[in-house]
């Protein structure tokens, strides 16, 4: 049974007010909601709703802030959206010496607790200290959990922002890629002919990078910059300056600048399982 609660204690990165927004939720009559409780929002019926099985943290979410009451109608409520650094505390399913950076899994038909674990379906991470003991390295036993909650699970990152989203390009023709394109996703659908890639002409950082992807049977073809910087494949060092070149429907390859030269990695095979080295 829950309990009108207000679990937002702090946020590690200076907020000094929790970041509350507007959620739809049901007629109390038909869910009630108290302030405190770990809701989903259900892509299906619109509503944000109390956490209830475990599989509902497949959805986004948030944390009420006030109480919908069995009289209450249909409306807009407040919801915490949970931000990197907010830290919220809540009720272990269990007591335990929760350490920090200990990961929490949501417990089923328990909309206000979580459990410590480290292999399931992880929507949070400990950050409190205040079972750290003066002297000795044994942590105290506690039932509750300053938590905060994974970015990728919040309602404000993936449904507001929209954070998860990839920029989708198409290039039909010869594209000199931009500082901006970084996470990229760019295929050559469309496409009726050879089509080159060149890598951005400006200094990109380390770790800049970017998906390309074959859509259309045609030749797809990454030309690395600066002409000094050399392709990896499969951890082989390719000629500098050579490009590369995939031509199979369902091939791809994520390319990513270390600083000197370009890594091809996470790279699938269509039908020939082939990339093309310049010769």
């Amino acid at each position: 049974m829950a309990d009108n609660k207000a679990p937002w204690l702090k946020n590690l990165e200076g907020a000094i007010e929790p970041l509350v927004m507007p959620g739809k939720v049901q007629a109390g009559s038909t869910q009630t909601i108290k302030r405190g409780e770990i809701c989903v929002y259900n892509e299906t019926s619109g509503y944000f709703e109390p956490l209830d099985a475990v599989a509902d943290a497949k959805y986004s979410l948030a944390i009420s802030a006030e109480e919908q009451r069995s009289d209450d109608a249909e409306r807009y409520m407040a919801f915490y959206m949970p931000r990197e650094g907010d830290v919220f505390e809540f009720a272990l399913s269990a007591a335990a010496q929760v350490a920090l950076g200990d990961a929490l899994i949501p417990v089923a038909s328990q909309s206000q607790q979580l459990a410590r674990d480290v292999d399931g379906t992880i929507i949070a991470v400990s950050v409190g200290t205040d079972n750290i003991p003066d002297t000795g390295t044994t942590l105290t036993s506690k039932s509750y959990v300053q938590a905060v909650i994974h970015p990728e699970y919040s309602y404000y990152y993936k449904n507001v922002l929209q954070r998860s989203l990839k920029k989708v390009i198409h290039a039909t023709a010869a594209l000199t890629l931009k500082l901006e394109d970084c996470g990229a996703v760019v295929t050559n659908k469309g496409a009726s002919g050879s089509v080159t890639l060149t890598a951005p002409n400006a200094v990109v950082p380390v770790g800049w990078h970017f998906y390309m992807a074959v859509m259309a049977d045609q030749a797809f073809v990454f030309d690395p910059k600066p002409d000094t910087a050399k392709v990896y494949i499969a951890g082989v060092a390719q000629t500098a300056g050579y490009y590369i070149s995939m031509t199979d429907i369902g091939d791809y390859a994520m390319l990513l600048w270390d600083g000197t030269d370009w890594l091809a990695i996470n790279s699938i095979s269509g039908a020939d399982g082939d990339i093309t080295v310049e010769s």
